[in-house]
C-alpha cells in the first residue's frame, strides 16, 4: 500500500488553458492573472500588476518553485484597458 502523505502529483504547464487564473509571485511581489494564450511552445497570461509568456519548461520550474499556482477562480483578472481577449461583454 502506498502512504498518502508520500505520493504527490505534480501539476504542469498542460493544466493551463486560456481562462484559467493563476496567482504569480514575482520579484518584487505578487498577483492574479489570466492565462490568455495557449501554444505548443509558450504560456502567456495578463493580470492587473503582471505579465508574461513562458515556454512550457519555464511554467514548469515555475510551477515546482510554487512562483505559480493555478487558482480556482471563475473571474478574468485583466486590465480594464486589456483587448476584449477572453471577453464575452
Amino acid at each position: 500500500m502506498i502512504d498518502p502523505r508520500r505520493s504527490s502529483f505534480r501539476t504542469t504547464a498542460t493544466a493551463l488553458h486560456p481562462g484559467t487564473t493563476v496567482h504569480y509571485y514575482y520579484r518584487t511581489g505578487d498577483s492574479l492573472a489570466t492565462v490568455v494564450e495557449y501554444t505548443d511552445r509558450f504560456v502567456t497570461f495578463v493580470g492587473p500588476d503582471c505579465d508574461g509568456r513562458f515556454t512550457h519548461d519555464q511554467i514548469d520550474r515555475l510551477l515546482e518553485d510554487d512562483r505559480l499556482e493555478i487558482v480556482l477562480d471563475d473571474e478574468l483578472h485583466l486590465p480594464e484597458d486589456e483587448p476584449k481577449l477572453l471577453r464575452s461583454d
